[in-house]
This record gives structure tokens, C-alpha cells and sequence, in this order.
């Protein structure tokens, strides 16, 4: 008996370093039988569904920037998680017209299922033919602590409400990489913080937007389509933090890239910057900011949560 549970278990651990080393192919000299014993008992690999159930929850509740790796290339594509809303229903009202009427769902409710999650159109655009050969898929996204990174595949193309969507397999496995970037807090839409970033002569007015997440390192901000062309890797732009209507900081950032990522109002094109932090006060500053940035995220992360009876990642 003892015979057959040790065979048992050599196997599943086979079978998951078989996992590992699939999607996380660059680490695989790591997973050793007792790295990967050690990470299961620690949470740094989930194996079953309903350990990645939470995960994937997640990045749809908290609306998170999805990394997408097809293959295990270097080029990296962005997406955001989509919910699987079925059809809208049609009935007749009492006064014999049809009436289109939303159908008894609760938002997220197709990933209690696990067996599939939806993404948007890959960015750039060239990732969606990419996918469609693709091998493997690896989707990563960040919590507050760590990277979370998902291995799975592509299953087909889809529509859901004439919105065209990717279908993947329900994650096969997953990790967590701690420290693997500077933490990044998402901005939260209620706060009201906004940003100036002045302009060039000539060559570009003021711009005022908002951020989208910001780090003690740098930050990123939405811009407009027809913006992107104003804006140059490494050029250096100057940028005033409001709060409430009122100047908190001034700080100089150099741009490390114009990007854009599919949302479900369409695409969404946004602008990263480094910061310049020459004093400790500035430094200082910027990190009173983050952590306000912060608080307001996890309060928002604590209302859903409640709200849809799901424990969200913080």
C-alpha cells in the first residue's frame, strides 16, 4: 500500500515538473523534486484549478493588464481578461412588443466553472494570428507582492456580445514570482488624481490625463491616439501630480515606452516614464503618493470583494 502511494505521488510530481518546465522553460533546472515539494507547501506553484480559481478572478474583477508570451519568444503582447456574458434574451411585454432584457447572470461567474477564461485581442495586433499556432500560452499579471504567472493554451476565437474575444484553456498550472518589478499600484478611477505634463515649444501643448499605475521607480498615464506620435523614447518630460485639484509634486520622467492594450471600451494607448529622483524629498514625495495610491486600491479590491463574495489577490 505504502508502495502505491509513493508511486502515486512520484508521478504527480512528474507530472507537474513536466508542467513547469513546459511553460516556465527558462527556470526549469530549479524545479527539482524538492524545490517543487517546497512549492507547493509554501503557495509559490498552484496545480489545482481551484488554487488558480482566485488568481484568474483576480485579473477580471481588478481589471488587470494581462502580459501574454506565445511560445516562449521574448516579445511580449498585452491583453485584459474579459467576462464570458451570454446572449442577451428577448420576451414579450405585456403589451406584446419584444423587449431585450439581460439574463440572470452574476459578472465572473463563467470562471467558477473552470474551464476556460476570455481575453481580449492581443496588442500589438500581430499577437492574434501569433496565438491562433501557438504552442503554449503564458499570461502574466502582477499583485501587490509578486508576479503571477499561467500556463495554458489557445482554444478558438470567439464573439461575445459582437466583442471578437480569445478562448483559453482554464490555466494548467501556475507560479508565483516574488520581486520579480518594482510594485506598481493601480491608480483607482474614484481617486481623484490627475496629471499635467507640460509641453514642448512648438512641438507639443500641454496634456493634462491620468495615471494608471504608479511605482516609487516610474509611472504610466493614458494618452490619446493621435498623442502618441507626441511623445519619443528617452525624451524627458516634465509632470505636476494633482490631488483633489491641488499640486502635490513635480518630478522630471524619461519615457521607456508608448504602448497600447485592448479595454472593454476598445484600446487603450498609455505612455511609461522613469522617474528623475535627484533629492530624498522628491523620493520621499513620490512614495507618500504611491502608498495613498495604494490604500485607495485595496479599499477598492476590499469593496469588491464584499460585493461579489469573492476573496480577490491583493
Amino acid at each position: 500500500m505504502a508502495n502505491e502511494e509513493d508511486e502515486k505521488k512520484e508521478l504527480t510530481l512528474q507530472n507537474i515538473q513536466k508542467k513547469l518546465s513546459l511553460f516556465f522553460p527558462e527556470d526549469s533546472y530549479s524545479f527539482t523534486r524538492q524545490a517543487i515539494e517546497e512549492g507547493l507547501e509554501s503557495g509559490e506553484f498552484m496545480t489545482k484549478p481551484a488554487q488558480i480559481l482566485p488568481y484568474v478572478q483576480t485579473a477580471l474583477f481588478d481589471n488587470k493588464i494581462l502580459e501574454v508570451e506565445l511560445d516562449g519568444m521574448t516579445r511580449i503582447y498585452f491583453s485584459r481578461l474579459n467576462d464570458d456574458l451570454p446572449d442577451l434574451e428577448e420576451e414579450e411585454n405585456e403589451h406584446g412588443e419584444i423587449v431585450i432584457k439581460e439574463p440572470d447572470y452574476i459578472e465572473g461567474d463563467y470562471l467558477k466553472l473552470m474551464n476556460h477564461i476570455i481575453c481580449l485581442p492581443l496588442e500589438p495586433g500581430m499577437g492574434n494570428l501569433h496565438i491562433r499556432n501557438s504552442q503554449k500560452v503564458m499570461i502574466r499579471f502582477f499583485t501587490s507582492t509578486s508576479a503571477i504567472e499561467l500556463g495554458t493554451f489557445f482554444q478558438d476565437l470567439g464573439l461575445v456580445r459582437d466583442i471578437p474575444v480569445l478562448r483559453l484553456a482554464f490555466p494548467l498550472i501556475g507560479r508565483q514570482v516574488r520581486g520579480a518589478r518594482a510594485f506598481r499600484a493601480k491608480v483607482p478611477q474614484s481617486m481623484n488624481f490627475t496629471l499635467l505634463i507640460k509641453g514642448k515649444k512648438r512641438r507639443r501643448s500641454d496634456i493634462q490625463t491620468i495615471p494608471i499605475d504608479i511605482s516609487s521607480d516610474g509611472m504610466s498615464f493614458e494618452i490619446q491616439k493621435e498623442e502618441q506620435g507626441l511623445f519619443h523614447e528617452e525624451e524627458v518630460c516634465n509632470i505636476r501630480f494633482f490631488l483633489d485639484g491641488e499640486l502635490h509634486v513635480l518630478v522630471n520622467g524619461t519615457v521607456r515606452h508608448i504602448s497600447k492594450v485592448r479595454n472593454k471600451r476598445g484600446i487603450q494607448y498609455c505612455c511609461g516614464v522613469q522617474f528623475d529622483l535627484p533629492t530624498r524629498s522628491l523620493a520621499a514625495s513620490i512614495e507618500t503618493i504611491v502608498a495613498a495610491v495604494q490604500r485607495a486600491h485595496l479599499k477598492e479590491l476590499s469593496d469588491k470583494s464584499e460585493e461579489s463574495g469573492i476573496m480577490l489577490v491583493r
